[in-house]
């Protein structure tokens, strides 16, 4: 078992080099400057996008998952987070355009940077994980199965990012704690 909790890492640490500070700072002054954010996604990475939606709740942000029948209309003012590792979920790129068309601004996480999503986008994050088995980016090649490790790199980079949105504006882990479900 050690073996693939090992190569699991190796493969993580290898493609999380490659994220780019540039664009994160981006990421994290367009949240802050949101009047509200949605989420976006389907499937594992849909999952992953989500957890970081429930992060951004417990800052104090005001959260909306997008596919969610409690969502209002999105806007001018707002942010569309979309998170895609091919880029090319008809839903999550479908979301992405009607955004758009109502002013709101797109961010995506995605492994493809040409892809429709990532042309919709005002800023992509690029999360440059191989997304089968046996292929190769970057010089990575995953041993895993279909987009984990895009996955697993992208679950890391945004608990990292809540870290950056709590020390820019100053949120303490009590707020956090006070914001945190209490129905479970």
């Amino acid at each position: 078992m050690r073996k693939y909790v090992d190569l699991v890492l190796n493969e993580i640490q290898r493609v999380a080099e490659s994220l780019d500070a540039k664009t994160t700072r981006q990421i994290v002054e367009s949240i802050r400057a949101a009047r509200r954010v949605y989420i976006a996604g389907v499937g594992r990475s849909g999952l992953v996008v989500k957890a970081f939606g429930q992060r951004l709740m417990h800052l104090g942000f005001e959260v909306h998952l997008a596919d969610e029948i409690t969502a209002p209309a999105i806007g001018r003012r707002d942010l569309l987070l979309c998170c895609s590792g091919t880029g090319r979920t008809q839903m999550t790129v479908f979301m992405a355009r009607k955004a758009r068309s109502v002013g709101a601004k797109v961010v995506s996480f995605t492994a493809e940077p040409k892809s429709p999503l990532a042309r919709l986008s005002h800023l992509v994050s690029l999360i440059a994980a191989p997304l089968e088995h046996g292929s190769r980016r970057l010089g990575v090649q995953t041993f895993q199965p279909a987009r984990s490790l895009f996955e697993q790199v992208l679950f890391l980079y945004l608990d990292s990012m809540v870290l950056g949105v709590m020390e820019t504006l100053h949120i303490s882990r009590r707020r956090i704690e006070q914001r945190h479900g209490n129905l479970e």
